[in-house]
């Protein structure tokens, strides 16, 4: 008979998280072995948060992430999410007493620009659904009508003056920008606390 096997003990979860939304407005997300500065290097060039130590809230959903790869270049591989994951991730880390450690993507002032061409579209990063009229600002996502015959759209904050709205098309960056007052658009509903 063999040598008689034992257990090893249970591996803890992953303790490297990736998540956000990117430049061009799509949600993408990762979860890693083991904390990597390199990974969280990539990750705010990406514009995406790390979270290292998360809590078991936060980890029970995060385990929902695929597996990212870190390249010998050091770039690092965060495959597209659903944005409703994004937005779970979001909420747990806003819980009051939520233990988490969150590195934020450090934004630059020629994030917030105005374009100075077609092609310098402004990076605003989407904050998420706001859940009243006076909430949505810069990064919120609103619904907001192209033309009775196009529908309703999901459009990004991109500037607010009082009740005027500049909103760009989310999954759609490169349409332009429209202006729309307050009462011209519409909440989407975020769903029970």
């Amino acid at each position: 008979m063999g040598k008689p096997h034992e257990k090893k003990p249970a591996v803890a979860s992953d303790n490297l998280y990736v998540f956000g939304i990117d430049d061009e407005g799509k949600p993408r997300g990762a979860r890693f072995a083991e904390f990597n500065d390199k990974v969280v290097s990539a990750a705010g060039n990406m514009r995406l948060k790390s979270v290292h130590a998360a809590s078991a809230a936060f980890n029970s959903i995060a385990m929902k992430l695929p597996v990212g790869r870190l390249y010998a270049s050091g770039k690092a591989f965060v495959p597209p999410i659903r944005r409703d994951l994004v937005d779970k991730l979001n909420a747990v880390l806003a819980t009051p007493g939520d233990g988490s450690k969150t590195q934020e993507p450090s934004f630059t002032s020629a994030s917030t620009d105005e374009p100075t061409g077609p092609s310098d579209e402004p990076k605003v990063r989407v904050a998420g659904l706001p859940k009243t009229w006076d909430s949505v600002d810069v990064g919120s996502v609103v619904l907001a009508m192209d033309g009775p015959e196009d529908g309703w759209w999901e459009c990004v904050v991109l500037k607010r003056e009082d009740a005027v709205l500049t909103l760009r098309l989310r999954d759609y960056p490169k349409q332009g920008t429209y202006i729309r007052h307050l009462t011209q658009v519409a909440l989407i509903n975020p769903g029970a606390e």
